[in-house]
C-alpha cells in the first residue's frame, strides 16, 4: 500500500511565473486574526457564469478553531449564492485566486478544470476572480471551458488578509479543518496538485 507523507505548508518561491498584483491597505489586521467587521464583497447586478455556488452549506456562527482562512462573503460569479470563507471547513477545498489579466492563470486553468471533472464529487474547487472585471471574468470562463465554481472579489481582500500573496495566480489546499496544507504562489503544476490532495485522503 502506498502510503503519502503529510503535505506541510509549502510556499513556491516567488521566481516561478507569476502576475504582480498591488494588494496595498492601510490597515493592519495580522493574518490569522479576525476584522472587527467581516468583509462582504459587493454583489453583482447579475450572473456572469452558469455555474452556480453550493447551497448545502452548513450553518456556523464562528469559523472553526483549525480555520486558517481569513474569513470573508464573496459573491459568486454564477447564479448561486455568496460564500462565507468560514463554511468551507468540512471538506477538502482547492481555492485559486485568479484574473483574467493574468498569463499563467490562464495557462493553468484547463488542468484545475480537468482535475474538477476526475476528483470534484471528493473535493470542492473555488475559483477567486481577483482585481478584475466580470465581463472579462466571463469571457475568460467561456474560453477555458471550466466547471467548477467561481467567486468574485474585486478588491482582492481576500488575498489582502492572507498577507502572504504577492501575485497572481495562487493557490491554497485547505483540508478538512480548514487548515491550509499547501499555498502555491505562482502556476502550480499538476504534479503538485495531485500530491497535495492524496496527502490529505
Amino acid at each position: 500500500m502506498l502510503l503519502v507523507a503529510p503535505v506541510a505548508l509549502a510556499t513556491a518561491a516567488l521566481g516561478l511565473v507569476a502576475c504582480a498584483i498591488d494588494l496595498t491597505d492601510t490597515s493592519e489586521t495580522p493574518h490569522g486574526e479576525a476584522s472587527a467587521s467581516v468583509y462582504e464583497g459587493p454583489q453583482l447586478d447579475q450572473p456572469v457564469h452558469d455555474v452556480p455556488c453550493a447551497q448545502d452549506q452548513p450553518s456556523r456562527d464562528d469559523p472553526p478553531s483549525t480555520m486558517e482562512l481569513p474569513r470573508v462573503i464573496l459573491a459568486c460569479l454564477g447564479p448561486g449564492p455568496a460564500v462565507d470563507t468560514a463554511e468551507l471547513a468540512g471538506r477538502l477545498v482547492v481555492l485559486n485566486f485568479w484574473a483574467s489579466w493574468c498569463d499563467p492563470c490562464r495557462e493553468e486553468m484547463p488542468m484545475l478544470g480537468e482535475l474538477d471533472e476526475e476528483v470534484g464529487d471528493r473535493v470542492r474547487f473555488l475559483g477567486v476572480n481577483t482585481k478584475d472585471d466580470p465581463a472579462a471574468a466571463a469571457d475568460f470562463l467561456d474560453e477555458t471551458g471550466v466547471r467548477f465554481e467561481q467567486l468574485y472579489d474585486p478588491d482582492g481582500e481576500l488575498l489582502r488578509q492572507l498577507r502572504t500573496v504577492q501575485g497572481l495566480p495562487v493557490t491554497l489546499v485547505l483540508d478538512a479543518d480548514g487548515a491550509v496544507s499547501l499555498e502555491q504562489i505562482g502556476q502550480i503544476d499538476e504534479t503538485t496538485l495531485r500530491d497535495a490532495l492524496a496527502a490529505q485522503r
